[in-house]
């Protein structure tokens, strides 16, 4: 039980730290100070299974996840956590983990505050994205004639890699999806191949960290239709690189973008929208330069100086509370 010895060894270490120290969590802690938060483990566990799309794989999920102690235990951590009386402050990821934590635990002694991550600005970045890009295309198979969507996710149940492939099947044959990461990618090959779009999709598999720049330069969009995402740091890597992304109204990727400006967000669970939305991004050749250039502005107001910068606001705040 990995989780409750991390809750155990930090109850001890925090019994043995000087009274004026400021604790902060990133992990499943109780009694900290200060805890970052990417949402409670109860509305991921709602989400996740309000994402499967099968009623017999919500119930059989349903199912293995009761008779789990693990996710019992994550429950009692979280109440800990929470409501326990040194919390003072939770710094929740997005304003979509700020109303999960309000809805879930309304009586917590802690202040939530809002504090996004940030994206690596030097690491993802248009001039990059520009010397990798003719490698990146020649690597997939991709020509001159082809406008690459990207997705990319260890999970490609949560993350909706269906209906993007169904978005595909509206689309005109030069476009071509390239998928990185997952599991279980026969799934959906034979999902494409139902569509008639299999000869379109491409299964890069696992890419490492450091071949993320590679992957995204090799792109003309990213679409993240994920419905249970808290943040989707995909989301702005994408912009970091130059390039517009197309998200769902649902979950915290749509605080990530500028809407009609940096990328498009569409309802969730509409393929024919998510279409629609890439053809209206290539239709206006100079709208999609003016897209590329604002997405590229807008990550480096959310660049991890950016986001470091909010923090340390919100420790000197406590500090002047605290005086």
């Amino acid at each position: 039980m990995k989780n409750l010895g991390l809750h155990l060894a930090a109850t001890r270490a925090l019994r043995e730290l000087p009274p004026t120290t400021i604790s902060v969590s990133f992990g499943n802690m109780a009694g900290c100070h200060i805890h970052r938060s990417g949402g409670p483990h109860r509305d991921f566990m709602h989400n996740s299974l309000a994402a499967q799309r099968s009623p017999l794989r919500r119930f059989t999920k349903a199912l293995s996840r009761l008779l789990n102690p693990n996710n019992l235990l994550m429950a009692v951590l979280d109440r800990k956590i929470y409501n326990h009386p040194a919390t003072r402050r939770i710094i929740a990821i997005s304003q979509n983990v700020r109303a999960a934590v309000a809805r879930q635990f309304p009586h917590s002694p802690a202040t939530v505050v809002v504090i996004p991550n940030g994206v690596d600005t030097r690491r993802f970045n248009i001039r990059r994205f520009t010397d990798l890009r003719g490698e990146s295309r020649r690597l997939v198979g991709l020509r001159e004639k082809h406008r690459a969507i990207g997705f990319c996710s260890s999970n490609f149940e949560l993350k909706g890699l269906d209906r993007l492939i169904a978005a595909l099947a509206h689309l005109p044959e030069e476009y071509v999806l390239v998928v990185a990461g997952g599991r279980r990618n026969r799934k959906y090959a034979d999902y494409a191949a139902s569509l008639g779009v299999d000869k379109r999709v491409v299964f890069l598999g696992k890419v490492k960290a450091a071949d993320m720049p590679r992957f995204y330069a090799g792109l003309d969009v990213l679409c993240h239709p994920s419905p249970p995402d808290t943040f989707g740091n995909v989301v702005l890597e994408a912009q970091a690189s130059g390039l517009p992304v197309v998200v769902t109204d649902k979950g915290g990727p749509q605080e990530n973008l500028l809407p009609g400006r940096t990328g498009a967000i569409v309802p969730e669970g509409d393929s024919s929208a998510m279409a629609r939305a890439m053809l209206d991004m290539a239709a206006d050749p100079a709208r999609l330069d003016a897209m590329r250039a604002d997405a590229r502005a807008y990550a480096e107001s959310r660049s991890f100086e950016a986001a470091f910068l909010q923090q340390w606001a919100m420790y000197r705040d406590r500090d002047r509370n605290a005086a």
